[in-house]
Order: C-alpha cells, then structure tokens, then sequence
C-alpha cells in the first residue's frame, strides 16, 4: 500500500461535495488557497500530515481512509450525522408531544 496523491484527493473531493461544500468555503475552512485545494483534490499535489488530521477530523473519517481508502462500512459522514441527529431531534420532540396527549 502506499499514498496515491490522486485517489486520496478523489476522496477528499467526494467528502467536500458530500457535506455540501464548495472549494471556495472549504479552502477558507482549511485556511489554505482554493487553488492548493483544487491541486490536492485533482491529485497534482499531496497533502502535508498536519491538513490531512484536518481533514480527518472535519469529516470525522480515519486517516486509513482518506489515505488509503480503507473504508469501515459503519461510518457515517458528518453531513449523514448532522442529518440524523437533526431526525432524532424532531422524533423526541413529537414523542414528547404525544407523550402530554395521554
């Protein structure tokens, strides 16, 4: 196994436009230049180890996959989270609704 520059940018790429993010914001987010993150994404470039705990942190992914592509099936993205945390939110709320009915 090693670091390929352009599949580890592939995926960074793919957890950006997951979460709903343009290069514009989330290079302003990394607080690197959207042409450094375009270069990373298309895999001109690689990333130094201190944005790549960044990033691993920020999609609350392991460095496993964004380095490597070792996907664990069970992980969620940070978009997928905020969006079942949201759903489990509204569901207490209508729970406890029903609950002051009885």
């Amino acid at each position: 196994m090693s670091y390929n520059t352009k599949k580890s940018g592939a995926r960074i790429q793919q957890l950006r436009a997951r979460n709903g993010y343009t290069q514009e914001e989330f290079a302003k987010m990394l607080n690197i230049d959207r042409s450094n993150l375009s270069r990373i994404e298309s895999g001109k470039r690689g990333c130094s180890l201190d944005l790549l705990v960044q990033l691993s942190d920020l999609f609350d992914v392991s460095l496993d996959d964004l380095v490597l592509g070792e996907n664990k099936p069970d992980t969620l993205s940070v978009g997928e989270k905020r969006h079942l945390k949201e759903n489990i939110e509204t569901l207490i709320g209508q729970l406890e609704a029903f609950k002051s009915t009885l």
